[in-house]
């Protein structure tokens, strides 16, 4: 029984490997203008594009310092919102070692006429769901500056604009990197 067991845990590993599905990355290779011309504009690109990311961060910290007053209001909640889920999580837990320590009640004196014992197991009680973590300033902090600030400005595809618009070429492949089918 045991040797059939793990025949069947076998292929069913072997048919899950065999259906897992192929992962694509994309890659963008620039390619420069060969004239000096080109080369100029590419330059005042690449000025713009800097001087766009350097706005952007500087907007970003901005709009992060301005949540600092938000931030110890957000974690006092967090906190009263971790002590209620802390309470509920100890009376689930109390609430689960007293059903293990009376589970011998539950037992049934049956016996199956066939087989000459019960083939069914006593009652099953799941652990309770893992305990809360506690919230820290900086997880707060992180969490209103990932909802309230923006830190892409959209620079990239506007470089891309301005590459192509100089004379160069924007060339985007799509390869497997894992999972690939057999050519």
């Amino acid at each position: 029984m045991l040797r059939y067991r793990h025949i069947v845990v076998a292929a069913a590993t072997l048919l899950l490997a065999a259906c897992a599905t192929p992962q694509y990355q994309t890659r963008v290779q620039l390619i420069p203008p060969t004239d000096a011309a080109g080369r100029a504009c590419v330059a005042e690109c690449e000025a713009k594009k800097t001087a766009c990311q350097e706005a952007c961060q500087a907007r970003y910290r901005e709009c992060a310092q301005a949540l600092e007053p938000q931030v110890e209001a957000r974690y006092l909640e967090a906190l009263k919102q971790y002590e209620f889920e802390l309470r509920r999580y100890a009376a689930d837990l109390r609430h689960y070692e007293t059903q293990l320590q009376f589970e011998w009640l539950n037992r049934r004196p049956f016996i199956h006429p066939w087989w000459g014992w019960d083939p069914w197991p006593g009652p099953y009680y799941p652990p309770p769901y893992p305990a809360p973590t506690m919230p820290t300033r900086e997880s707060v902090r992180a969490q209103l500056e990932k909802t309230q600030c923006k830190d892409d400005c959209g620079c990239l595809p506007a470089y891309d604009a301005c590459f192509v618009g100089c004379g160069g070429q924007r060339v985007t492949e799509t390869l497997c990197v894992k999972n690939c089918p057999k050519e």
